[in-house]
């Protein structure tokens, strides 16, 4: 998928999305999709109790440069009714060939296959770009994403009872990588 494309994925539900990436046009939609998260989701993506994200957030997290990373929205629905239900991105670190990675997923569509193929869509892209590092930081208390990260061959590090985030990373040259 190029990142001026859209494509339907099937979940394991046999529901459909559409990713693509996202655009400016899609501020409205990226707000109240994520005041449709739970606040256990929101906190899971943002690691503090918000309702909402800021005027400045919503400009900074739909109008992404594509030198600097990617980001797509999955969508269900049609046009009126369209609703973005997971929005998965990565952006360049300051650190040379390191980029982050984060991803939300509105919980009525958690544990149907969605997060494992936006994840692997962005470990693909930012290979083809140069990335030497894919990392994110993940909630200790989210085992969901978590093991979501192990089975897709990212390195978990930290601890699971003593600190509040764990750090999973993945580096190009690993078997998962090349796969992704």
């Amino acid at each position: 998928m190029s990142t001026d494309d859209a494509q339907v994925l099937q979940l394991a539900d046999h529901s459909e999305v559409v990713v693509r990436p996202i655009a400016p046009a899609d501020a409205p939609l990226l707000q109240a999709f994520i005041r449709r998260l739970s606040p256990r989701s929101r906190r899971f993506r943002f690691f503090v109790a918000l309702a909402e994200l800021s005027a400045a957030q919503l400009e900074r997290f739909v109008d992404v440069d594509a030198a600097s990373g990617l980001a797509l929205v999955a969508v269900a629905g049609r046009r009126a009714g369209a609703a973005i239900v997971a929005e998965a991105r990565y952006a360049l670190a300051q650190d040379e060939g390191n980029a982050e990675f984060a991803i939300a997923v509105a919980d009525d569509f958690q544990r149907r296959g969605l997060g494992r193929q936006l994840v692997r869509r962005l470990t693909a892209t930012a290979w083809r770009r140069g990335v030497r590092r894919l990392f994110g930081e993940i909630s200790n208390d989210n085992r969901a994403m978590i093991g979501l990260a192990m089975q897709l061959g990212f390195r978990v590090r930290g601890s699971l009872h003593d600190e509040d985030l764990v750090v999973a990373s993945m580096f190009p040259s690993s078997d998962a990588a090349r796969t992704a």
